[in-house]
């Protein structure tokens, strides 16, 4: 009784193809939503923009030693036709989120959806609510808050490297605020509070 059929034939195994191209399409989006949270608040999450930058750098250079790699090996080159997310998504993602980053989305976005809370806030100050103690207004964790009925500003938990940001309300021109910084016109009656 002839047994060989039943072994497998060294000359037809191939080398693993697989690089795992969903896993690496997974990493880039996630590196790239920390990236557009650390950058949607005025003077940048800079703990978490350094952690998601190592992260980056990390990444980068990973994904391009398995890109050459696999670009030197034919069997390789074959898993990088079958495994298209392992090319194509890593720098798409880092494209996209580097346009949004450059105009500004992550940072307009995040006061588009906080604006309601923004604008009732603001509208209860000025009707004479003292504008007391506060953890968040809209989606911004509240550091500290200044201000009275004619204007307040408050400053946003963990931003900027060297000084503080935040909002500032106004209706009437700048504001007068009490507080060290200095106001840049945003958007109606708000504008950006910085304390270097």
């Amino acid at each position: 009784m002839d047994t060989t059929s039943d072994l497998p034939d060294a000359s037809r195994q191939r080398a693993p193809t697989n690089v795992g191209g969903g896993d690496w399409a997974t990493f880039a989006v996630l590196l790239g939503l920390g990236t557009i949270y650390a950058t949607s608040v005025p003077g940048w999450h800079f703990m978490w923009l350094m952690l998601v930058g190592v992260g980056w750098l990390l990444f980068g250079v990973t994904w391009l030693i398995v890109l050459g790699v696999a670009l030197v090996r034919r069997a390789r080159l074959v898993a990088l036709r079958r495994n298209w997310m392992f090319w194509a998504v890593p720098p798409l993602v880092v494209a996209l989120v580097g346009s949004l980053v450059y105009v500004g989305a992550p940072f307009r976005m995040r006061f588009e959806l906080s604006r309601s809370s923004l604008d009732h806030f603001a509208k209860t100050v000025s009707e004479g609510t003292p504008p007391g103690k506060r953890n968040w207004i809209g989606l911004y964790p509240v550091e500290y808050l200044e201000g009275s009925r004619r204007a307040f500003g408050f400053m946003i938990e963990d931003t900027g490297f060297f000084g503080s940001y935040g909002f500032a309300w106004s209706p009437n021109g700048e504001p007068d605020i009490d507080a060290p910084g200095y106001y840049r016109h945003f958007d109606g009656q708000w504008y950006l509070w910085i304390d270097d």
